[in-house]
């Protein structure tokens, strides 16, 4: 945070490479978010690149008493969700990798060094868990994404996005719900909680 004061001080007062260096900080967490959010590389570097657009040109309105991280991912949320919403019929593969500069995006699983049965057996379950979360509603998949991706806590979540801590507890659990009935309508939900359990 204190780095973060320094860079953002340095931005406000026009020295030189100091937007640059925020950029280099944040840039791969921001685009991380945009293709699980979009799953489009393409469009996920669209939304990035104007996410520190938006950033650059409102610094001076960053409040520095929250964590500069915070106000970067409601921006980002914000961009991703208003993106999916504008975009909403266009077809998405759920079968398309996930992939862009900094490599394949995927849900990681533990390898316990089992054979090549259990490697085919998680990439199943992980292509089927990325479908259940390509049908989440927005405001529930940027929850998970940033539990579970970013690995942030509930009340970063909440700072981040602007709601009650009870809201984002509420829209994990209702997350797991939908996603443990996608998991029971393939009749896949015993293999869902034994992955759990890895």
């Amino acid at each position: 945070m204190k780095e973060d004061k320094r860079i953002i001080e340095g931005c406000l007062a026009g020295k030189r490479g100091a937007f640059e260096e925020l950029l280099e900080k944040y840039k791969s967490k921001v685009y991380s978010i945009c293709i699980r959010m979009v799953r489009n590389p393409t469009d996920a570097e669209d939304i990035a690149q104007e996410v520190f657009v938006r950033v650059f040109s409102a610094l001076d309105r960053y409040d520095p008493s929250f964590p500069f991280s915070s106000w970067l991912y409601r921006i980002t949320s914000n961009m991703c969700i208003d993106f999916i919403r504008k975009t909403k019929d266009r077809p998405v593969s759920i079968d398309k990798p996930l992939s862009g500069d900094d490599g394949e995006y995927a849900f990681q699983l533990p390898s316990d060094g089992a054979g090549p049965d259990r490697n085919v057996q998680a990439r199943e379950m992980i292509s089927i868990l990325e479908e259940a979360l390509a049908r989440l509603p927005e405001r529930y998949r940027m929850i998970v994404i940033l539990r579970h991706e970013e690995q942030l806590s509930y009340e970063e979540i909440s700072e981040s996005l602007g709601i009650p801590i009870g809201t984002v507890k509420a829209r994990i659990h209702r997350a797991r719900n939908m996603i443990k009935e996608f998991f029971a309508k393939k009749g896949l939900i015993e293999d869902l909680l034994e992955m759990g359990d890895e």
